[in-house]
């Protein structure tokens, strides 16, 4: 078999290992956030003694055809098992999540001074993540950035930590990767996947896309009143008016720190922001390097000075970020993918941490 599911217990001894019995197997991976959902089957009687159960490990190997050995290629932990009867088919559905859900179990009360961003995580990695979860990292995948705020609080969940560091430090690509590992890194601005609009991508839709422009910001921190402060990239505003995002987070509270978070909002989301969905067909780990490198789309070329409908057009390549990849196995082993490309910050992310602030200035407040 091409792949092959291994199901270890909650101190990683293996259990036991399927070849050819599982099947609707689903996996992705995320560049905010790294190794997240998958889901199989695996036929099973219904109360059968399967070696499976929640908080165990799997992993997900892909055999490589020029080596003949088994490369990692998806670990997480198991969150639910369901036994699924239809008629005479029994089958026992298996959730799983990336060990990035484990940082969302970890409190950290801390303050910073005066201390660079990435001596930061690492410190959040050795005193409060190692010690209490099953994340491990390596130094080099935790790269120096070039700010060192004056004052930094966290008083919430690990995962709110590390995503308020990557965004004061903007540009970052931070999750937990197939072998555990915590990294948080800058972006790349290499191209390493060209894919013509054809062939091996099946499907492709675009969207360029102006209704997520933020040019003013105003931002509220924490602190006993809250620190305030409004931040304005005037030359986006002359050109798409006033576009405001109200930012709230508890760990700011001092202006340098706010402005670093400003600027690099501005950086992503002062002008149109490109995005686009493809369905390629081919047996390819996209996530093999980390940071990722960008996608280039390369169009049917338009002629310089060609005009369409009175506008004359010059269409060249086109590259984007590559978002979230959405892998799915079929019962024959072949692989599909689909790909978000050039979301630059995933919109969720900043619910949680405006809901994570709501929350704890509601406890501050004793409501």
């Amino acid at each position: 078999m091409i792949y092959k599911l291994v199901i270890s217990d909650r101190d990683f001894n293996v259990l036991d290992e399927f070849q050819d019995r599982a099947n609707n197997i689903s996996f992705d991976y995320s560049r905010i956030g790294g190794c997240g959902g998958m889901n199989f089957r695996i036929p099973s009687r219904y109360c059968r003694n399967i070696l499976i159960s929640t908080g165990f490990n799997v992993k997900l190997y892909r055999r490589n055809p020029s080596t003949n050995d088994y490369d990692l290629w998806y670990q997480g932990k198991i969150e639910s098992t369901l036994p699924d009867i239809r008629g005479e088919s029994e089958n026992l559905s298996v959730s799983a999540m990336g060990y990035q859900a484990e940082l969302r179990d970890i409190h950290i009360d801390a303050s910073y001074t005066s201390t660079e961003i990435s001596v930061i995580v690492k410190s959040l990695l050795d005193n409060y993540i190692l010690p209490n979860t099953n994340i491990t990292y390596d130094a080099g995948d935790i790269t120096a950035t070039s700010f060192t705020p004056d004052s930094i609080i966290f008083n919430g969940n690990a995962q709110d930590a590390i995503r308020t560091l990557a965004d004061v430090t903007g540009t970052r690509e931070w999750g937990v990767d197939r072998n555990r590992k915590l990294f948080f890194k800058s972006r790349s601005s290499t191209v390493g996947f060209y894919y013509p609009l054809s062939g091996k991508i099946i499907n492709f839709s675009g969207d360029d896309s102006s209704k997520d422009i933020v040019n003013r910001v105003v931002f509220i921190g924490g602190g006993d009143p809250p620190f305030t402060a409004t931040y304005n990239d005037t030359i986006s505003q002359l050109k798409w008016k006033r576009r405001d995002r109200v930012i709230q987070n508890s760990a700011v509270t001092t202006s340098a720190v706010a402005t670093q978070f400003a600027d690099s909002i501005f950086d992503e989301f002062s002008e149109i922001v490109r995005k686009a969905n493809i369905d390629l067909l081919e047996e390819r780990q996209i996530e093999s390097t980390i940071p990722i490198p960008l996608f280039r789309m390369i169009p049917e070329l338009t002629r310089y000075g060609e005009m369409k409908y009175g506008e004359f057009l010059y269409s060249g390549y086109i590259d984007y970020q590559v978002n979230r990849v959405m892998y799915t196995i079929d019962d024959s082993g072949s692989l599909r993918m689909g790909i978000q490309l050039g979301q630059l910050r995933p919109n969720i992310s900043e619910s949680i941490s405006q809901l994570a602030y709501q929350l704890d200035q509601m406890r501050q407040q004793n409501l």
